[in-house]
């Protein structure tokens, strides 16, 4: 895998080497994360597939742009306009957490570039969060959010193997990485408006892959967003939590390859 800079809309990302014969997968990653955090998806599919990794604005390498810099369509056009520079016709999409409210966006704005969205842990009727949606709009007012303990970067997961969902260690090191005004911009994003109906625009076949153990958010959730989409494929592993890009790295990449192979 290469490190690259898309210094237009200031995504890092990185990439294998390209085969025209191969079809293409494009990695999203959630909340305070980065691109490090597919890793080890890297590794099992880089000798089979075109891979794209990336840091969202405001996480890994990223750039970290102002207060406007911050609404979902602005999300949408970095991958978008890293696509096409890259001159990606149509990709798989995998995404998880925050990043599935990006995928989705995505997916409703240029479906005609995806073959499969596969969604991990779907940020699906989050707005009902109500207690999370009043202390991100509390910390977005507070003054000291603007400080910045160290130079961001990415989380190495490696020593987080297995974590749970609250891992404080894991969480305070991630937001260490990607600084906390980032972090509530970011957050404020998820609570912008109700995306529930939203998703039934998504038109590609897709696959939900959710934990049974999850508590932030509860597999429910998962279960009625398969029946609010008409082309969805639900995978429930037993055991998991939020966490399943981290915890259960081979179940997730045989689910994927499953179904990409459909």
């Amino acid at each position: 895998m290469q490190e690259h800079y898309f210094a237009e809309r200031g995504i890092a990302y990185r990439t294998n080497n390209f085969k025209p014969e191969r079809r293409t997968l494009v990695f999203v990653h959630g909340l305070s994360g980065s691109l490090s955090a597919w890793y080890p998806f890297e590794k099992l599919f880089e000798e089979k597939y075109n891979l794209i990794t990336l840091d969202l604005r405001g996480h890994g390498f990223s750039a970290r742009p102002n207060k406007s810099g911050y609404a979902m369509a602005q999300f949408v056009e970095d991958i978008r306009a890293l696509l096409t520079h890259l001159h990606i016709e149509r990709s798989t999409m995998i995404s998880h957490s925050f990043g599935t409210l990006v995928a989705m966006e995505y997916a409703r704005t240029y479906p005609a570039t995806l073959e499969h969205s596969i969604f991990l842990a779907p940020a699906y009727a989050v707005h009902t969060f109500r207690a999370t949606r009043l202390l991100t709009n509390l910390a977005a007012a507070l003054a000291i959010l603007p400080l910045r303990m160290r130079a961001f970067g990415r989380t190495n997961y490696a020593p987080f193997n297995p974590t749970p969902d609250y891992g404080v260690r894991r969480i305070g090191t991630d937001l260490l990485n990607m600084g906390l005004r980032s972090y509530v911009r970011c957050m404020r994003v998820i609570f912008a408006r109700d995306y529930t109906a939203d998703w039934q625009d998504v038109s590609t076949p897709v696959l939900i892959i959710h934990g049974n153990k999850d508590s932030i958010v509860p597999v429910s959730h998962a279960q009625a967003l398969a029946k609010a989409l008409s082309q969805a494929r639900l995978v429930e592993i037993k055991g998991a939590n939020h966490i399943l890009v981290l915890n259960n790295i081979e179940e997730v990449a045989g689910e994927i390859e499953k179904f990409v192979q459909q």
